[in-house]
């Protein structure tokens, strides 16, 4: 019987899914797509551990952690999970009042001794981590460590989903919609693809990203175009790649 229970917030379906595919194979678990929900199921329900997304709609993970906090008696660690901070940036989330913080894109290997850590768990045998490989269109060692604690089907399925969400940043680029909807896709596509390994989708996602968030447009045409050939070439090279035959 699984002993601790983790409760996982984020309003992103691929994250979850990856989350609870990692956790769900150690811990029990149940999920939230926004603060809202998890301050709805803090209040009824006793957990070990909360994983707290920190850019959520409806309520942000900061406000979430902030309220359960209120009530005595729920008092579990709660880890911050966000993409826009720097290692640097640990001591301000810590006294925001989370315990630890973990940032995106995830690393199987290092979420999980983060979890182990915070709970105070022995840690179980964990493959050894390899450097990544930034060049690559799909980096291998990633996809290793997603292998280690994944089954075949969800890592297909995975990967099937974030295909489906490049063809949707196609669509916005093709269409011109240089918008926040953009820049939420965008957002939620440089996380995504770090977290599978898609280095170059990553690196270009990340620069239009900023583009985006600075409104510095000097080099958009060539960014864009970048990131349009990056997904390109991500599709091709899955359409030959024979990592999920069986």
């Amino acid at each position: 019987m699984k002993s601790k229970k983790i409760l996982i917030v984020d309003d992103n379906d691929l994250n979850r899914k990856l989350f609870e595919n990692l956790l769900g194979q150690i811990y029990s678990f149940e999920s939230a797509k926004n603060g809202r929900e998890a301050l709805t199921l803090a209040q009824s329900k006793a957990f070990d551990l909360i994983l707290m997304d920190i850019q959520m709609p409806q309520m942000d993970g900061i406000t979430a952690m902030k309220k359960i906090r209120m009530n005595p008696g729920h008092q579990c660690p709660i880890i911050a999970v966000t993409a826009f901070a720097e290692e640097d940036e640990r001591s301000a989330f810590l006294s925001e009042g989370f315990d630890e913080f973990i940032i995106k894109p995830i690393r199987p290997r290092e979420f999980l001794n983060t979890i182990q850590s915070v709970l105070q768990i022995k840690k179980e045998n964990v493959i050894e981590e390899t450097g990544e490989n930034p060049s690559a269109i799909l980096d291998k060692n990633i996809l290793q460590q997603l292998f280690k604690y994944n089954s075949q089907a969800t890592i297909k399925s995975v990967f099937e989903e974030f295909l489906n969400e490049c063809s949707i940043t196609e669509k916005f680029l093709e269409n011109e919609q240089f918008d926040l909807a953009l820049l939420e896709n965008i957002h939620s596509l440089k996380g995504n693809s770090g977290t599978l390994g898609a280095q170059r989708i990553y690196q270009a996602s990340q620069k239009v990203e900023e583009a985006l968030r600075t409104n510095q447009m000097e080099n958009w045409e060539e960014l864009i175009s970048t990131l349009k050939n990056e997904i390109k070439e991500f599709k091709g090279f899955l359409n030959l790649e024979t990592i999920f035959e069986p």
